[in-house]
């Protein structure tokens, strides 16, 4: 399979709204809030769009205090800390941000949304820098953040990933693919997937690699019969299925 982001719906919002944050008028809101359930897509298409426009990419940990975020923000800027003070790392990484314009993308975002300092520090900074800061997190978190009211009037742009319907994945199918997968078994896999934009994935590598120990060019859902598209159910989805 080819190595590609395919333009699917989810990485068509996320382009459309972090231009509008990266074009938008000064002194207007400019965080934007990625979420949705795992699996659609949201790292992935974060990375490409960091790379795009030359971003500052860091992922929250579940042990971090605002020292700890500060710190990593500073590293994947090339710098370091003067004094392990946090009103002395914010200014640094503001007075970076505003020379560079580059724009900080924050994923894992669940980790800190409910910590009071961390988010307002997030919010000096986008306030004092002017970049847009784009968060990514978990379904859920967008009902999180708006209890912070002060930092939820800075988001501009919500954007939700769902599921991907047909369309996206035939798109995935065209554009991975380097055997032509017929409309009958694409349809089997999308409606074993659910629209998760991973499980379609794997499954059509395992379509692939099949086609090819059987030296086929073309397979449809004939040639595929009953085989399973992912290696195995999950233990949870077992106990389910034997209730």
């Amino acid at each position: 399979m080819k190595q590609l982001v395919v333009p699917v719906k989810n990485i068509a919002r996320l382009a459309e709204a972090s231009d509008s944050l990266l074009t938008r008028t000064p002194g207007t809101p400019g965080i934007g809030l990625i979420y949705g359930r795992s699996g659609l897509g949201k790292t992935t298409a974060t990375a490409w769009f960091v790379n795009q426009c030359n971003g500052v990419y860091v992922r929250a940990l579940s042990s971090w205090s605002s020292t700890a975020m500060l710190e990593t923000i500073l590293r994947e800027l090339e710098l370091e800390a003067t004094k392990n003070r946090c009103a002395l790392m914010v200014d640094q990484i503001v007075d970076n941000l505003r020379l560079t314009g580059r724009p900080l993308f924050l994923d894992e975002f669940d980790y800190i949304v409910e910590n009071k300092k961390m988010t307002e520090t997030l919010r000096d900074i986008h306030d004092l820098s002017a970049v847009p800061i784009v968060l990514i997190g978990m379904q859920g978190v967008q009902r999180k953040v708006q209890i912070r009211e002060q930092f939820a009037n800075r988001i501009a742009q919500w954007v939700e990933f769902k599921p991907a319907d047909y369309e996206d994945c035939r798109l995935l199918c065209d554009s991975l693919c380097e055997i032509e997968v017929q409309d009958d078994l694409l349809r089997k896999l999308y409606q074993a997937s659910g629209g998760v934009i991973r499980l379609l994935v794997i499954g059509l590598d395992s379509i692939e690699r099949r086609a090819r120990v059987s030296g086929l060019k073309v397979i449809g859902a004939d040639r595929w019969g009953s085989m399973e598209f992912f290696l195995s159910d999950s233990p949870k989805s077992k106990k389910r299925g034997g209730q």
